[in-house]
């Protein structure tokens, strides 16, 4: 019996092949896609139209679909792949305060020049089919 046990312990249902992928997904589309929804004003809804019904079967019904979802073998991987991306954000210098600023300083000066240039710009480019725009040939 003990022997079974440790045999089973890591053995998963949904992850070790036994229900297929596609079956996985179906039964979470299932679940999102009976949510009710809003489409062009019409309302399509259960309990009569009453909307707070309505956003609880919803969020219980995406619930259940986020949860099927994390265990099965794509949220494994996301999952994982959000630990790793923590441990490598740990790894990021990070810029100190004095640098924060000075670089946010720059930019914002930069962005100013900018919008002046294109202010003149604009401004040359109205007046000219404005000058254009003035002359009758006909």
């Amino acid at each position: 019996m003990s022997n079974l046990i440790e045999n089973l312990k890591g053995f998963n249902i949904l992850k070790d092949s036994v229900i297929p992928a596609l079956i996985m997904l179906i039964i979470a589309l299932v679940f999102l896609l009976g949510t009710p929804f809003v489409y062009e004003g019409q309302n399509y809804f259960f309990f009569g139209g009453k909307s707070l019904y309505n956003v609880l079967i919803s969020l219980f019904l995406l619930i259940i679909a986020g949860g099927l979802f994390f265990i099965s073998n794509s949220g494994d991987r996301l999952v994982h792949f959000s630990k790793e991306t923590r441990i490598e954000l740990r790894k990021v210098v990070w810029p100190t305060r004095e640098e924060t600023l000075k670089t946010t300083g720059i930019i914002m000066i930069a962005v100013v020049v900018i919008a002046i240039f294109l202010w003149i710009i604009d401004a040359f480019f109205t007046w000219g089919v404005q000058s254009i725009s003035s002359i009758n040939i006909f």
